[in-house]
């Protein structure tokens, strides 16, 4: 069966709490879409305004999310109920979710009881498939990749809006399509890559920064040796200090992981 793909985006009151006040998303299907503003519980923190600029007037008079209703227009039409939280449910059942850092979004959905059975982070997907020889991009951030790879030039102009979470989709179906479409990975390939850390080649901090972690491990090996046994408060890094350790050690390489 052909993989049904829905593309979304969250804004949240803040990092901490993550408490949910717009959610938006697209499918290939242009009937079958949302977006919805929801009232939170938590303050909304000038920090988030700052990004998303959803301030506490623009939706004191939506309802909390227990109580919003479910949209009458663009529902798929096999779902046959009438309750918001079982339509996420049914559709998160139904479709690989994508989103650019989907363990944000998708934590921000399991807060209300939503759980993403099939994910793809382009976030993680880009980090894995795009580079500049050996070294990775200067940002990896969905609008830096939006004119890095040239995708405004055909986007949809009439939802250019950054950090809105509407605007945002729609940039990120074409960011997860141009992935598709111009590297060698698979739906089946981007999920493995998703539930993996995120690949970094190089450190931007200390003694070494700009250099890869391929050229440190020539350089001074006990330096990464101490990154992949210290950086607790950086698991990424961490894991990242290993894969490359363990490139010398054809019997302990990471033959898990997935690349282009």
């Amino acid at each position: 069966m052909q993989n049904k793909f829905l593309y979304f985006d969250t804004e949240t009151t803040d990092i901490q709490s993550k408490d949910l006040m717009q959610l938006a998303f697209l499918t290939d299907d242009p009937k079958i879409q949302m977006n919805i503003f929801i009232k939170p519980k938590q303050k909304i923190s000038f920090g988030a305004m700052s990004i998303h600029h959803i301030t506490p007037e623009m939706i004191k008079d939506k309802r909390y999310f227990e109580n919003t209703p479910l949209p009458t227009e663009n529902i798929d039409p096999e779902f046959k109920g009438d309750n918001l939280v079982d339509y996420l449910k049914f559709l998160a059942k139904k479709y690989i979710w994508i989103a650019h850092n989907i363990a944000f979004d998708a934590e921000v959905l399991e807060k209300k009881g939503i759980q993403i059975s099939n994910g793809i982070c382009t976030l993680k997907v880009a980090r894995n498939a795009l580079t500049e020889g050996n070294r990775d991009l200067e940002s990896y951030r969905l609008q830096f990749l939006r004119y890095y790879l040239g995708l405004y030039k055909t986007e949809n102009k009439d939802h250019i809006k950054a950090h809105d979470a509407l605007s945002d989709v729609y940039f990120l179906k074409d960011l997860f399509n141009y992935l598709l479409n111009n590297t060698k990975l698979s739906p089946e390939q981007m999920m493995v890559i998703s539930k993996q850390p995120q690949i970094i080649r190089e450190i931007r901090f200390g003694k070494y920064a700009g250099r890869s972690l391929e050229e440190i491990a020539q350089l001074d090996r006990e330096y990464l040796i101490w990154l992949a046994e210290n950086m607790t408060d950086n698991e990424d890094l961490k894991w990242n200090a290993k894969r490359v350790l363990d490139m010398d050690t054809p019997s302990n390489a990471s033959g898990n992981l997935t690349w282009i």
